[in-house]
Formats: structure tokens, sequence, C-alpha cells
């Protein structure tokens, strides 16, 4: 504490920054940045404020705990989750977890894990990066529709020496299935690969 009392009674235009090393500016900057919140949160909080509010803490929890877990889940996980549903009956904007459609499927089970999808396959045909074919991952969402619209999602949940693979969805004549991209009615709808976690 006296050290930092003490810089901070140096006049700024005697602290020579321009003939310090590297380390040294980095080690000021450093300290400079650990002090600043004690400046920052010093008085009471203003029950006004929008960061003092409950809610919004509790929104960047949330939001915090989503960004890890794009980071840390992994895709057996994801398939882990996804299997306990096999079986469950497909119904039309059922998201779970007695029934399901098919993105209310992928959304329920990725939410499962702390990571939101949006609700339709339209969106989440928007979420995450494009993936080759020859790139594809355990956990990655698999797309179909026709050249107009996408009408169908699934997860990803086994990949094949081959290039082929198999997905788990809500299927409208099976409930919760697996299927494998290569059956006729799959392949030629298919349209693409999205990746969401890391």
């Amino acid at each position: 504490m006296i050290f930092v009392t003490a810089f901070f009674l140096v006049p700024l235009h005697q602290i020579q920054i321009k003939s310090m090393s590297k380390a040294k500016k980095i080690a000021l900057l450093l300290l400079f940045v650990s002090i600043l919140p004690t400046f920052s949160f010093a008085g009471e909080p203003d029950p006004t404020d929008e960061l003092a509010r409950p809610a919004n803490l509790a929104a960047f929890d949330e939001a915090n705990s989503e960004f890890e877990a794009l980071f840390n889940v992994t895709g057996d996980q994801i398939i882990d989750k996804a299997r306990q549903y096999l079986g469950r009956p497909y119904r039309r904007g059922s998201m779970g977890p007695s029934s399901f459609d098919c993105s209310g499927f992928t959304s329920y089970v990725y939410k499962s894990l702390n990571i939101r999808l949006g609700r339709s396959s339209r969106d989440q045909w928007r979420e995450g990066l494009s993936v080759d074919r020859s790139d594809v991952h355990v956990g990655d969402l698999v797309f179909f529709g026709s050249s107009q619209r996408i009408g169908h999602v699934g997860i990803v949940c086994e990949v094949e020496d081959d290039g082929g693979f198999k997905f788990i969805h809500a299927s409208c004549s099976n409930g919760i299935t697996i299927s494998d991209i290569d059956e006729h009615y799959y392949s030629r709808l298919y349209r693409g690969l999205r990746r969401i976690i890391e």
C-alpha cells in the first residue's frame, strides 16, 4: 500500500516512460489497471445504477456461463445428453422434454449444457461457423431442406472413417432417433453443417 501511495504522489512528468524497459512499462500498466477498480467502486452502489441490480448480475453470470460452455463443452457431452431422449415422440412446436420437434430438440440439448440456440432450424442455420463435410465433428449441427429454405436439423453423433456420419434428431415418423447421412432421403436434402462449440 505504501508503494501505491508513493506512486501516486510522484508527479506524472517525473515518470520517465520513454526510458523504461518494456517489462517495467507492462508492470506499470498492470499496476494501474489493478488499482483502477478500487477507485471506481469506492463508494456505495447507486440503487438506480443498472449494474447494481441483481437481475443484471444474474444476466451477466448467465452470459459468462454460456461463454465458458462454448469453449468447454465437448461434442461427446452433447451426444451423451441427446441420447437420453432416444425414443421420445415427435410433436410439432414442442421443446421437450416429453416430446420434441427437430429444432426444439437441438435447442433443448444445447441449452441443458448452457448454450442457447435459436428456436427454429432457420435461426440455428445462421449460428456458429459453417463447416465443410470433410471436417465434420461430433456435436456439429446438420441441416436439411430445399434450395430455398432450411426445414430440418439434427446433431452429428458419430463420424465414420470414410467421411460419412450419423446424426440424432427428432424425426416426424420415429421421434428421437439416429439416422445415417447416406440414407437417400437425407443425402438428397442435405444442406450443410454448423459448428457451435469449439
